[in-house]
């Protein structure tokens, strides 16, 4: 059972951003910073509509919520309505790994990268780097 009644539990979750998160806004100023350039955010028409891609390099870029993508490490459940949150967060990772396999199929290069990730300057570095060159092996396979 939750604690607060449905109008205001409806006023909170309205209240939450699907786009120009914070941390969203944090990795797109580390991309630019690592020259990491012509990108699109929330792009329309990709599966799953990623938070970043580089529709020439066909890389799509997730920034995932620790909370509401489950994250194994720092999800903290939320003690009232236990049963609701445990099927949504289940249906978010389903629901990732069926956008993730299409995009693959299409041809797309997934990454998918934890919020604790981005608060973490050093695995931030890491996954910069990792985008890096998914985009330099797509282009030098271009050239070919």
């Amino acid at each position: 059972m939750d604690r607060i009644g449905k109008e205001t539990r409806s006023a909170v979750m309205s209240a939450v951003r699907r786009s120009g998160t914070r941390l969203e806004t944090v990795f797109a100023a580390a991309l630019v910073e690592r020259g990491l350039t012509g990108f699109e955010e929330q792009p329309a028409g990709i599966p799953g509509k990623p938070d970043f891609a580089y529709r020439e390099g066909r890389v799509a870029v997730f920034i995932d919520s620790c909370f509401w993508h489950g994250c194994p490490r720092h999800l903290r459940r939320p003690a009232s309505n236990t049963d609701y949150w445990q099927q949504k967060i289940r249906r978010n990772r389903a629901r990732d790994r069926r956008v993730t396999a299409q995009l693959k199929a299409e041809g797309w290069r997934v990454v998918r990268i934890w919020e604790h990730s981005v608060r973490n300057p050093r695995a931030l570095k890491w996954w910069l780097t990792r985008i890096k060159t998914l985009l330099a092996a797509e282009d030098s396979e271009r050239k070919l």
